[in-house]
């Protein structure tokens, strides 16, 4: 005896609707399981130029390695100089292939910010005088990072971008500003993961100078030669070229050095002055400092998540 089986169209459909349902989820579950989330933020390590009062950039893309990704920047103009002693700003958030990554890149807009005005990157000075950083139409660059993105977690990386490295006179005049060379604009920029650097900070008391300004520069320990860093390096004669990082002690007396990789560090003390009287700060020398507590600046530790206080006194100047 022959039997005929007999399939509805409507049975027919709703059973292919629920495979490509079902279909869909899994494509979209193991889609999760191979990308992971990568947190980008930018600070900035003062300029140590007294006549600068802001140094506003325009990002107009970042890639990592090579390639644009969805997630970060758009185009965001924002004053760098705004954003020193731990505080941050938003670069943008996405997701990456998980894997191996090895550099990241700023695209910088130097024509146009991000409302369309020109120029999109420059010097505010005291006066408030805008001082156009470049001629050129765009400023790449690329700063080498080994990191990871994982699945089951989020990679918080900060963009360390020393503006005291970055950017220069134009001229003798000292009136006008640029980016200093693309080699050493590179070397102006770092990127640290965040959960695996650490702070010192402290408050520096000087009833002994006249200095009109100090600055607190972190080298790597054992890396601070004191007759090359205290003179111009590179071709854009470049002061403390080889610091880590820096910053101005405040006029309360206070100084912090945040994302600082682990490691054994030096802190140096330099103090500034106006010395002719022309609105400009010279060095003039490094300080002779008492560290209360005993402990030794040549040799500081840094431990990730950790902060460190280092309170000084200042007992004398070594001149140039």
């Amino acid at each position: 005896m022959n039997y005929k089986i007999h399939f509805s169209p409507g049975l027919i459909f709703l059973t292919l609707l629920c495979f490509t349902i079902l279909s869909c989820q899994k494509d979209d579950d193991d889609g999760d399981q191979f990308n992971g989330n990568v947190n980008l933020e930018i600070t900035d390590g003062p300029s140590d130029d007294a006549n600068v009062k802001g140094v506003f950039v325009t990002v107009a893309d970042v890639k990592i390695d090579g390639k644009s990704r969805e997630g970060f920047a758009g185009k965001t103009t924002f004053d760098l100089a705004a954003y020193h002693d731990g505080q941050v700003k938003s670069l943008g958030n996405g997701d990456l292939e998980t894997g191996s990554y090895s550099n990241i890149t700023l695209v910088l807009d130097n024509e146009r910010d991000a409302n369309g005005n020109s120029p999109g990157c420059y010097v505010l000075t005291t006066g408030d005088e805008k001082k156009s950083l470049s001629s050129d139409q765009t400023t790449e660059i690329t700063v080498s990072k080994n990191f990871q993105s994982q699945s089951d977690r989020t990679n918080n990386l900060v963009v360390d971008f020393d503006l005291r490295k970055a950017i220069t006179y134009e001229n003798s005049t000292m009136e006008d500003y640029r980016f200093v060379t693309q080699s050493e604009l590179q070397n102006s920029v770092r990127v640290v993961q965040k959960g695996e650097s650490g702070t010192v900070k402290g408050k520096c008391t000087d009833a002994v100078t006249s200095s009109d300004k100090i600055v607190v520069y972190a080298y790597q320990k054992g890396s601070f030669n004191r007759t090359a860093e205290m003179q111009g390096q590179g071709a854009s004669e470049i002061y403390f070229k080889n610091a880590v990082s820096s910053d101005a002690v405040d006029e309360n007396g206070n100084y912090r050095i945040s994302f600082l990789e682990s490691g054994d560090y030096e802190l140096h003390f330099v103090s500034y002055k106006d010395t002719n009287n022309d609105g400009s700060l010279e060095i003039t020398g490094s300080l002779l400092i008492n560290l209360i507590g005993g402990a030794d600046l040549n040799t500081v530790s840094i431990t990730s998540g950790a902060t460190l206080t280092l309170d000084v006194d200042v007992t004398g100047l070594l001149p140039l």
